[in-house]
C-alpha cells in the first residue's frame, strides 16, 4: 500500500485539513448582480402588494391588528432573507439585496409622471418603507464578513 493510498482524502499534502472552499469570483459577482436585481424586484412587487395592508388597516381595530401583524411577519421574513443571502456570500451577499430593496423603496415613494405616488402617507406604509430599510440594514450589519 502506498503512502498516498493510506492518507485520508480530506487531508491536503502537508496533512492539514483543507480550508473552506470559496466560490470562483465569476460566480460570486454574478450572484451579487442577481441578488441586487432580486432585491429590487422583490421590493417593487412587495410595495405594490403592500397596498392591501394599507386598505386592511383602515377597516377597523381588527383590520389594524391583522395589518400590523402581517407587516411585522413580513419584516421578519425580509430580515431572514437578507441573512440567508449573506450566509454563503458574506456581508456583500446580504448587502446587495438590501441595496436593491432600498432603491425600490425610494422608487415607490417618489413621484410618477402622473403626479401620484405608489405608497401614500398612511402609517402602515411608513412602517413598510422605514421598517423594511431598517430590517435589511440590520441584517447586513449583523452578517459576518466573508472569508
Amino acid at each position: 500500500m502506498s503512502a498516498s493510498a493510506s492518507r485520508p482524502a480530506s487531508r491536503s499534502q502537508d496533512g492539514a485539513s483543507p480550508g473552506p472552499r470559496l466560490l470562483p469570483d465569476a460566480i460570486v459577482m454574478a450572484s451579487y448582480a442577481a441578488l441586487l436585481v432580486l432585491g429590487f424586484v422583490a421590493g417593487i412587487v412587495a410595495g405594490i402588494a403592500q397596498g392591501w395592508l394599507a386598505w386592511l388597516s383602515q377597516t377597523g381595530t381588527a383590520g389594524t391588528v391583522v395589518a400590523v401583524s402581517g407587516l411585522v411577519a413580513f419584516l421578519l421574513l425580509l430580515f431572514l432573507a437578507c441573512r440567508l443571502a449573506g450566509r454563503e456570500l458574506g456581508r456583500p451577499g446580504a448587502g446587495f439585496p438590501a441595496a436593491g430593496w432600498v432603491a425600490a423603496s425610494f422608487a415607490l415613494i417618489g413621484w410618477s409622471s402622473g403626479g401620484d405616488v405608489v405608497l401614500t402617507s398612511a402609517t402602515i406604509n411608513y412602517g413598510f418603507v422605514f421598517g423594511g430599510i431598517a430590517a435589511v440594514v440590520v441584517a447586513t450589519v449583523l452578517t459576518p464578513p466573508r472569508g
